[in-house]
């Protein structure tokens, strides 16, 4: 990095305390900036001086968030600037960071932050603010179906900006929150009747938009893992398979035998893949990932297949199942649902069976398997 390549000593410097303390994106700037100057002098002897204009005692909440993320930096948080140490504007060096694409340069990006400070009277908070936009509005996926791109993120992420503002609240929280959007579906459905299957299939749509607020706070706070992919995947299933439950007993209760059949047998081959796809998982060591189909079948690049792809996703089906409810096309909503639950069955188990295929081959021959690959 040029200038740095020869500094023992970085002191990054903020306006304020409170600039310093300002939760960007759920996470103290003072302990995004840490983060960056980490990645950028990996493996370098690097010291890092983290203060702020006037006195400030660093919270615990922030020391925390800074021990996580320094990533091994030798950091010190507060107190004085070491005479000598390059200073670096830390509002400006949290914006270049939050500006970076994924797999961006780190290093590039504190690179253009070091810059002598020179403050004109311009609100610190408002790049910081912009900053927390800006990463959050980065953390949906491109295997986003086409109603959640345009319609469920959006949403999700307005109520991830509002939660990560809160301290204390953690992907986990929103996994709950998720689980119970499906618990208050299920017993609407089950117990209110007709107005209940209203209000059940509103449900749905809710828990379908908020189930993506608890990857987004992960993948803005460094906090994805398996453990919360599976938990989050678990959670979905069940959600889907108590929905259709649901559905198909309300109708069962009002007189309607052939629609709640339609549904019994779309619910039988639903859970039926669902437990392939996890036994799978379970018996190759892998975390229990229910996605793990539409990502095989993706590589198949065309514009059918993009759309198979996108009409047999979560947040499609809740969309125009909560739609066809509320329009009094209920029947119609549990036999396309069967319709659709057999060809995605016949999908999962083809997909199983050749990767169950190719894993054999690959056993027997191990340079085959490094050639073609092997995943679930």
């Amino acid at each position: 990095m040029n200038q740095a390549d020869s500094l023992s000593v970085i002191d990054i410097v903020f306006r304020s305390a409170a600039a310093a303390e300002y939760r960007v994106a759920g996470i103290p700037a003072a302990a995004r900036a840490a983060r960056g100057v980490a990645e950028a002098f990996a493996g370098e002897d690097i010291r890092c001086i983290i203060t702020a204009e006037g006195s400030w005692t660093p919270g615990a909440a922030c020391r925390a968030e800074c021990r996580r993320l320094a990533l091994g930096l030798h950091l010190v948080l507060g107190g004085s600037p070491a005479p000598g140490a390059l200073r670096v504007d830390g509002e400006a060096l949290v914006a270049a960071l939050a500006d970076l694409a994924p797999g961006g340069d780190v290093a590039a990006a504190v690179q253009s932050a070091l810059a002598p400070v020179t403050w004109g009277a311009e609100d610190p908070a408002l790049a910081l603010r912009h900053a927390s936009r800006t990463i959050i509005a980065g953390t949906g996926k491109t295997t986003d179906g086409i109603v959640s791109r345009y319609l469920n993120r959006p949403i999700s992420q307005r109520i991830t900006r509002t939660l990560l503002r809160c301290p204390g609240i953690t992907p986990f929280h929103a996994t709950l929150g998720t689980a119970t959007l499906g618990l208050a579906m299920i017993l609407s459905l089950l117990l209110g009747g007709h107005p209940g299957l209203i209000l059940g299939a509103i449900l749905f749509q809710a828990a379908s938009i908020f189930d993506g607020v608890d990857g987004e706070m992960a993948r803005a706070t460094w906090r994805t893992s398996d453990r919360g992919a599976m938990l989050d995947s678990l959670v979905d299933a069940l959600t889907n398979l108590a929905f259709v439950t649901g559905v198909t007993v309300n109708l069962a209760l009002s007189g309607d035998v052939s629609a709640s059949l339609a549904g019994a047998a779309g619910l039988v081959m639903l859970a039926s893949g669902l437990f392939l796809i996890g036994r799978r998982a379970k018996a190759s060591g892998q975390p229990v990932n229910f996605d793990v189909i539409k990502g095989h079948v993706g590589k198949r690049r065309s514009a059918v297949m993009q759309w198979l792809i996108w009409l047999t996703m979560r947040d499609f089906f809740a969309a125009v199942a909560a739609l066809l409810i509320i329009l009094g096309l209920t029947r119609l909503a549990l036999f396309a649902f069967a319709i659709v639950a057999a060809g995605w069955l016949v999908v999962t188990v083809t997909v199983l069976v050749r990767t169950s295929r190719r894993h054999a081959a690959a056993a027997k021959h191990p340079d085959g398997a490094l050639r073609g690959g092997y995943s679930l």
